[in-house]
């Protein structure tokens, strides 16, 4: 697995869902299976005190 494929997850687990709690969830699932040199923006979004928001902004700004 690899960042792509988790921010892939982070974001279907947004849309789907649409908690907090679904996203740090898939977060917490997903953190694992990465590399532990990709793993920080994973621990990030497990952190945040509202992960769906940080995970709408990364999708605002995926392209940038």
């Amino acid at each position: 697995m690899n960042l792509t494929d988790a921010t892939l997850i982070l974001l279907l687990a947004a849309r789907i869902h649409g908690t907090h709690e679904a996203v740090r969830a898939s977060a917490k699932s997903v953190v694992k299976k990465l590399p532990r040199s990709k793993r920080d923006l994973i621990y990030k979004v497990i952190d945040s005190r509202s992960p769906l928001d940080l995970v709408d902004y990364l999708a605002e700004n995926l392209d940038t």
